[in-house]
Parts: structure tokens; sequence; C-alpha cells
């Protein structure tokens, strides 16, 4: 069997080789790799309990509520209590949080470029959807929801 039919040692190479191009940007910013998704999400809707959290980044409930309270010491988000559910937490975007979105949204945009460069723009297109199929397909597969947010 040759690598390329290794597809979960290849997504997980992509993974690794993206996480080496982000983390000299995101140490400036002052986040991990891992708290991408949770500052986008936070910024982009505000408001959401943990548990959309976890469920729209494909996170653990544990390792969701250990990285907003990090992020929340840090200074990038806040948590308010749910209204609705006195046991809920809403999660919201700190003005720290606010101040590094455009740059995070910039530096992951340029890591994406720079990652799908050797594709012409077809192509780029093409692996785009069928990431989108796999991702969707695995989703629903494990019920979780296919309405997940790209970031």
């Amino acid at each position: 069997m040759s690598k390329k039919t290794k597809f979960g040692y290849m997504a997980s190479q992509m993974v690794r080789l993206h996480k080496t191009v982000l983390t000299e940007k995101l140490d400036k910013l002052g986040i991990t790799y891992g708290q991408i998704g949770f500052i986008m999400q936070t910024v982009r809707r505000p408001g959401r309990t943990q548990d959309e959290l976890s469920l729209l980044l494909s996170v653990d409930k544990g390792a969701t509520a250990r990285t907003v309270a990090k992020l929340e010491k840090e200074g990038f988000v806040y948590r308010e209590e749910n209204p609705e559910n006195k046991r809920q937490k809403l999660v919201y975007p700190a003005q720290k949080g606010l101040a590094i979105f455009e740059e995070l949204k910039l530096i992951l945009l340029e890591s994406n470029e720079s990652m799908l460069s050797c594709l012409d723009s077809q192509e780029k297109e093409l692996m785009l959807n069928f990431m989108v199929r796999i991702i969707d397909s695995c989703r629903e597969q494990l019920g979780t929801p296919i309405n997940w947010d790209a970031l």
C-alpha cells in the first residue's frame, strides 16, 4: 500500500504541518493552535454555549471547558450565565479577542494560500469540495450536526 492511500496519516500530516506553519505567528498573538477555532467562533457568533462550541469544532466537552477557561484567564473571552439555563455559560469575545480577530483571519488566509500554492485554482476548489464532503459524511456518521462553520 502506498502512502497515498493512507488517508488518516496524510490528514494528520497536513494538520501537523499547518500547525508548524502557524506556530510562530500565533505566538506573537499570544494564542495556540488549539485556541484558533474558539476565538474565531466566539467573535463571529457571540453568546454560544460551550456545548455548541464543542459540537461545531468537534472537540470534546472537557477540552472545550479547559480551552475556554484558559482563554478567559488570558483575557480573550468572557463567560456569562445563560439566563434561560442557569447551568450553562455563554461565551463572548473580550476586547483582547476582538483586537486580534482581523490579524488572525489574515494569518489563516496566508497559511491556507501557502499550503495550497502547489495547486491551481481548479484543483484547490476540488480539494476543498472533497474535504467538505468528507467532513459532512463523517459528522453524519457520528450523529453530529452537519451545519459546522468553516473558519
